[in-house]
């Protein structure tokens, strides 16, 4: 099965496209390709940020490709954290590889981020394709992990406030050096990070205040 057939499916929803897919010679290579470009579909969607930033050309080609690595390493923990889940709260043995293979595809939805850039729209779009995206993972723990319903949906859940938890603790000093770095490869402090930002004007002064 193709990949374009795979990712068709997984965007129905459809639990074949994951049984298809993992364990499978492509299925890695797949797997980080859908989210590699879901990512720079997302950073698209955010590119007004870096307009407003003043971003040179060269430099705004960049700063997409690096969002769309930093948005690969998010799908790594994320993947780690419904993989921790499954094994200990379930008791679901299963190798770490099939469930990056699995979540991987799961961020199809998220290849329509460039339509966050949607005047008025932008904000609903956003949030659609979220839930999407966590619909599609819900899928892919059942069929990795043998769940039922209920149970993947408690993984899915789990993971995700799991990686929350460690974004605003631990992760919290990975969030200044990847602050740093966007900056250091816009050319430029970035006193706006993302569309949020522009809306919520006090979460970008206090990021320049830290």
């Amino acid at each position: 099965m193709g990949a374009l057939q795979l990712i068709g499916q997984a965007l129905r929803l459809d639990p074949v496209a994951f049984e298809s897919l993992i364990g499978t010679q492509q299925a890695l290579r797949v797997s980080l390709w859908v989210v590699f470009f879901a990512g720079l579909s997302s950073a698209l969607g955010q590119s007004i940020v870096l307009f407003i930033n003043r971003v040179k050309p060269n430099r705004f080609v960049a700063s997409l490709i690096i969002s769309a690595l930093l948005y690969v390493v998010g799908y790594l923990f994320w993947s780690l954290s419904i993989w921790l889940v499954a094994s200990t709260l379930f008791q679901r043995e299963q190798q770490f590889l099939l469930t990056l293979q699995a979540v991987g595809l799961a961020y199809s939805p998220q290849l329509f981020g460039f339509f966050i850039l949607t005047p008025y729209a932008g904000s609903f779009i956003a949030g659609l394709l979220s839930v999407w995206n966590l619909l599609a993972i819900l899928i892919a723990s059942q069929v990795v992990f043998d769940l039922t319903l209920p149970q993947a949906a408690a993984c899915s859940g789990i993971g995700w406030l799991l990686l929350q938890v460690v974004q605003r603790t631990v992760g919290r000093p990975l969030l200044r050096v990847s602050d740093w770095f966007r900056n250091k490869v816009a050319g430029t402090p970035l006193t706006v990070h993302s569309v949020r930002e522009l809306l919520r004007p006090e979460e970008g002064e206090n990021r320049a205040g830290r």
